[in-house]
């Protein structure tokens, strides 16, 4: 009995520390508004920028008030779903890509399609919303998504004789630093190995590109030959297909066969981010969270799109959405202020102070960002694969990545390995 007494001591001080800074109790603010809780993982600029739009929100809507609640983005997850359990959770949150489909199939979040979403579903992004669709039905908006594009080393290009000398090519990239990517960089995989070949001095440790192993990274190249992980419905495991088998046989051969890969999702590797930096990677996927550091190292690096395999150029795309919990009584007003938070007109700045991509595509012609290379993150947007929906995206890519590193390993050949990563996919994840 004293050992049953203090886990209930226990687990009351933890729900203590969960709902600190927040009281349900109070329904209404001071003047006399409805309060709708948001739960959010901004940082401080974003933040700001978002209680002015809540103002400019609740100008339009006076009876009701936003209290937004920050909570920190790693352990969210487990702090909502706690939440949820005891009955105290908020009117709407922010979350990560990966956990809408696991609130939508607990039943916990609102289908914004009973709430008009049809009418404006177009203005968003295919890649980014495609995150909330969970059986055909939308249970989330878009408010932040990032992609990875392709970023290059200059001086090594330069000293392999993919660029003009360093004059006339400064010259060009001052005059169009958005485009110059459109005459250097390959644009087929094909053409990636060639260049990869005049990249690369092994006996120099020099090695024309470095790729993770992460099933998060390896969708842009699954994405390139058209290959998706489960089917739309989120029934069938499909890495096993064809093309899927042909797009992890080209990630093997970059290391094993061409000798242009620098092996850097081994452990105990250079991380593509450090050799990048000290100059031995001359290609690297990555995303615009990394422009200020090479900035910050002073490198003379550049930014194109990813190589287009069969399927076209492509990219995966991460980010967050916003949700509505069904313990709302106000799901409306909730919708009303997710698309008031998400529409173009608030997106452009939004976007332009925070140097992030827009998700509505109304933003897109009017968001002017200062630096160029994210105008070329924004145009790899435009080509962005979908993300499998899955229940548990974490146990996903347990199942997934150890099956691709044996590939890349030369321990098991494509199709043996994604044949026995789609049986325990399916029997773990998608049987279950």
């Amino acid at each position: 009995m004293k050992e049953r007494n203090l886990i209930i001591i226990a687990v009351i001080a933890y729900l203590a520390l969960v709902f600190v800074g927040w009281d349900d109790s109070i329904a209404t603010s001071p003047d006399g508004r409805t309060i709708l809780t948001f739960w959010h993982t901004y940082n401080d600029q974003e933040e700001v920028i978002l209680r002015e739009i809540i103002k400019k929100w609740e100008t339009g809507n006076p009876k009701f008030t936003i209290r937004p609640v920050r909570i920190p983005f790693d352990g969210h997850k487990p702090k909502l779903r706690t939440a949820l359990t005891v009955g105290q959770g908020p009117d709407m949150a922010r979350v990560d890509w990966s956990f809408v489909c696991e609130l939508a199939r607990k039943n916990a979040v609102v289908d914004l399609g009973t709430l008009g979403f049809e009418t404006i579903r177009a203005q968003y992004l295919p890649a980014a919303i495609g995150s909330c669709n969970v059986g055909g039905k939308f249970y989330g908006l878009p408010d932040q998504s990032n992609c990875v594009a392709m970023f290059y080393n200059r001086q090594m290009f330069r000293d392999a004789g993919l660029l003009p000398p360093q004059a006339e090519t400064d010259s060009a990239a001052a005059a169009a630093p958005a485009n110059e990517f459109a005459s250097v960089m390959p644009k087929t995989w094909e053409e990636f190995i060639e260049f990869g070949k005049k990249l690369t001095d092994e006996s120099k440790g020099q090695y024309a590109f470095a790729m993770l192993n992460t099933l998060w990274w390896n969708l842009t190249f699954l994405n390139t030959y058209g290959a998706r992980i489960v089917s739309e419905d989120g029934t069938k495991c499909l890495i096993d297909s064809e093309a899927a088998v042909g797009a992890v046989e080209m990630m093997a051969s970059l290391f094993a066969k061409h000798k242009i890969e620098a092996g850097a999702w081994r452990p105990g590797a250079i991380t593509p981010e450090q050799g990048f930096v000290n100059g031995k990677y001359a290609m690297i996927m990555m995303g615009p969270w990394n422009l200020a550091k090479f900035k910050n190292a002073k490198m003379d690096f550049g930014v194109g799109l990813i190589p287009a395999g069969p399927a076209g150029t492509s990219t995966n795309v991460g980010g967050t959405d916003v949700v509505i919990f069904k313990g709302s009584k106000y799901a409306e007003a909730c919708y009303s202020f997710l698309t008031f938070f998400t529409s173009a007109e608030n997106q452009v700045r939004w976007c332009t102070e925070l140097n992030q991509l827009p998700i509505n595509l109304g933003a897109y012609d009017l968001v002017k960002f200062e630096d160029p290379h994210l105008m070329t993150f924004m145009e790899q947007m435009k080509h962005a694969g979908p993300n499998p929906v899955v229940k548990d995206f974490g146990l996903l890519e347990d199942l997934v990545n150890p099956e691709i590193e044996a590939v890349l390993s030369g321990q098991k050949n494509a199709k043996d390995a994604l044949g026995s990563a789609a049986k325990k996919v399916q029997e773990r994840l998608l049987d279950s």
